[in-house]
C-alpha cells in the first residue's frame, strides 16, 4: 500500500493510495488527479523518485520524449506548453533534501499517527488511513519555498 498526497499553497490537501507498485503510470496520473481536483494551471513540486522523474511523465507534461538530461539529476523542470491544452510546470527538489519538501512533514506526522496500532490486515489500514489523514496538519507550503 503506497500513500501519495499534495499539499497546496491555500493549505488544502489531495492524498490518494493504490496497491500497485508505483511506476510512471501513477506519477501520470496522479497529475491527472491533481489537475481534476485544483484545476489545469498548475505549478507542481515532485521529489525525484522514478515514477515522478522519468521520460513518460516528462512526455505527459512537455509532448517532447527526447531531452538531452534525461536519466541524469540536472533536469530541475518540465513545462507543458502545448498550444490549445492544460498548461502545467512540473518542478523538482534538489535530489537527497527531503527537508525542503513540505509532504514529508505530513508522512512523518501519519506514521506518528499510527505508532502502536495494530494493523492485521489491507483493509483495516485502508481505514486506518482514512481516519489518520484528516489529523495532519498541512504545512505552510512558503515556509519551503521561501525560507
Amino acid at each position: 500500500m503506497t500513500v501519495l498526497g499534495a499539499v497546496t499553497d491555500d493549505g488544502d490537501s489531495f492524498y490518494c493510495w493504490t496497491e500497485a507498485n508505483l511506476t510512471s503510470k501513477q506519477g501520470i496520473w496522479l497529475l491527472g488527479a491533481l489537475q481534476d481536483r485544483f484545476g489545469e494551471e498548475l505549478v507542481v513540486f515532485l521529489d525525484r523518485a522514478g515514477y515522478f522523474y522519468n521520460r513518460d511523465l516528462w512526455e505527459h507534461v512537455s509532448g517532447e520524449r527526447t531531452t538531452e538530461t534525461v536519466g541524469d539529476s540536472s533536469v530541475e523542470r518540465v513545462c507543458g506548453d502545448r498550444e490549445g491544452e492544460e498548461h502545467l510546470d512540473v518542478w523538482y527538489f534538489p535530489p537527497k533534501l527531503p527537508e525542503l519538501n513540505p509532504v514529508e512533514g505530513c508522512w512523518d506526522r501519519l506514521n506518528e499517527w499510527f505508532k502502536h496500532r495494530l494493523i492485521p490486515d489491507l483493509s483495516t489500514l485502508k481505514r486506518q488511513i482514512q481516519r489518520g489523514l484528516p489529523t495532519i496538519t498541512e504545512p505552510i507550503i512558503w515556509n519551503y519555498l521561501c525560507p
